[in-house]
């Protein structure tokens, strides 16, 4: 008895369904089918990743890999090291006739944003993570020339791991899309007031301590932010060593760079209940609150064993992820922290420093001479730049409050990442409204009000940037829906030319093509209303 395999044949899209959108599209004749019979070629190792992960996709969602081209006249996909006609990093060349594929790249980036590009030419099914089809499926892909490259070197997603745990399969699918959509920077907040997630061995109580919130433990939990499950339970959870470089190769193979934020001086209840005695003087009589109405959560700058501590911290740090930047808080310090300490009064007598501005100063001048010591630079929140401090050129802020706060550091000369919230704090609602998740501290944020953002053209602008703060995010259908489509607007943001973007053209693709991915990976999105 013969088996006979049900083959598929899977239409192709049309040309306009890529996100983001690319800077030039030529729709050609015809269609390339690429079937278990297609073949594949290629002349560097830098195309690896992306091959990689087009097997990965086609292995579980046609049943079958492809084999290397024995021969060049082989129906084949080409890959091809050309940095003589690709001039930019991460940029690509995408050629598809009936009978081949070119793509042409200098870099891991470009090959793999190319592979991304030609998936989502390919039906959406190709996305499929269960992984369940039956039988074997061909492909058709439209014929087209792209030639592409991305606006904005930083294009980035934070998503904020403290207030509420997310497990390591979840920030896996979290990069995953953020790969797809020519997302590069993965900003992972590890710590904060309600939790610290990160495993840092010669202190154990971080994770012993700082990671546990509820009842009976020294974190805020009973009423805001919310707490994941029953508040008659303890939350915990932190991410250990071994599974944070499992998770940084992970995004690695993805063409994404991770950013660890550790928190500080201030959002730093839970490093502060763990080492009281390393971060707080028992002198100090000071008094306050933060704005999320914590107490005593600020490291105290005034004496030793706090530098001593976080030099420790970011040695750890700096082993674990590879990337050259340390985020390292800076925002929201209470007022009124550091007043009635003895050790911060020795300091500005001995430092002369006038004023707890100026005090700030210090330290974070201070811990970007520890970065540099461990090989790397800084990244704060743009309230560190309010007392001008001397710190590196090569340091970067990222501008929350408003893009006005972005312009003007630019005109101090400092590198920025735009992240105003009135565009791109995906943790506030869509509109406004009692039956929509989310924070309602800020304006409304909608996809189309993301999508209209722009962030500028200054040379000091190094990229935009979303942040998924996670108060609110009681469960991981939450944070997709805050997150999705709005991240599909972000990634045309950061990609394509202002000149390019149109609302109406990508609301076209978002509502199509756009949302059939991520339906097909079983993302709790927010519908789009489509284009009549």
């Amino acid at each position: 008895m013969v088996m006979i395999i049900p083959l598929f044949l899977i239409a192709g899209n049309s040309t306009n369904v890529i996100i983001p959108k690319p800077q030039k599209l030529l729709p050609g004749n015809g269609k390339f089918l690429l079937t278990k019979q297609t073949r594949y070629l290629s002349d560097t190792s830098l195309s690896q990743n992306a091959i990689a992960y087009l097997q990965r996709q086609l292995k579980q969602n046609a049943g079958y890999l492809l084999q290397r081209a024995r021969v060049s006249k082989d129906k084949s996909i080409r890959f091809h090291y050309d940095p003589k006609k690709i001039k930019k990093s991460e940029a690509y060349r995408l050629h598809i006739e009936k009978e081949q594929v070119t793509i042409e790249a200098r870099d891991k980036a470009g090959f793999f944003y190319a592979v991304v590009s030609l998936m989502q030419l390919m039906d959406p099914a190709i996305w499929g993570q269960s992984g369940s089809s039956r039988g074997e499926k061909n492909w058709y892909i439209p014929s087209c020339t792209i030639e592409d490259y991305p606006r904005f070197k930083w294009r980035g997603m934070m998503l904020d791991t403290s207030r509420n745990f997310f497990s390591t399969s979840y920030i896996k699918k979290f990069i995953d899309r953020m790969a797809q959509h020519k997302l590069n920077r993965f900003h992972w907040h590890l710590t904060d007031d309600e939790g610290w997630r990160i495993q840092i061995k010669q202190y154990p109580l971080l994770t012993k301590i700082g990671a546990r919130r509820g009842p009976g433990t020294k974190l805020p939990f009973s009423t805001y932010p919310a707490i994941r499950g029953p508040k008659n339970k303890i939350q915990s959870g932190y991410y250990t060593q071994d599974e944070i470089r499992e998770i940084v190769a992970y995004a690695k193979a993805r063409s994404i760079e991770i950013l660890p934020e550790i928190d500080i001086p201030g959002h730093a209840k839970a490093a502060i209940v763990a080492y009281p005695k390393l971060l707080q003087d028992p002198k100090d009589k000071s008094r306050y609150r933060s704005v999320q109405k914590v107490t005593n959560n600020t490291i105290n700058p005034g004496m030793e064993s706090s530098y001593i501590f976080l030099e420790n911290v970011i040695s750890e740090v700096s082993g674990l992820f590879p990337f050259h930047y340390i985020h390292l808080g800076g925002d929201e310090i209470p007022k009124g922290a550091w007043k009635k300490s003895p050790a911060v009064h020795n300091l500005m007598q001995k430092k002369g420093l006038k004023n707890t501005k100026e005090v700030q100063n210090y330290f974070f001048t201070r811990l970007d001479k520890i970065l540099a010591k461990h090989q790397r630079k800084m990244i704060v929140w743009q309230e560190v730049m309010q007392g001008k401090p001397m710190l590196r050129q090569s340091d970067i802020f990222m501008a929350w409050k408003s893009p006005k706060a972005g312009r003007k550091l630019i005109k101090q000369h400092r590198n920025v990442i735009m992240v105003p919230v009135q565009y791109l704090y995906f943790d506030q609602q869509y509109t406004r409204s009692k039956k929509e998740p989310g924070h309602t501290w800020s304006t409304p944020v909608s996809t189309q009000k993301t999508y209209t953002f722009n962030p500028g053209n200054s040379s000091y602008i190094r990229g935009v940037q979303a942040c998924l703060w996670s108060e609110t995010l009681l469960n991981e259908k939450i944070a997709d829906y805050l997150a999705w489509p709005r991240t599909l607007a972000l990634s045309e943001v950061a990609w394509t030319e202002q000149k390019k973007r149109k609302w109406g053209d990508f609301q076209k693709r978002a509502s199509e093509a756009g949302l059939k991915r991520l339906k097909e990976q079983g993302i709790h999105y927010r519908p789009v209303v489509p284009v009549r």
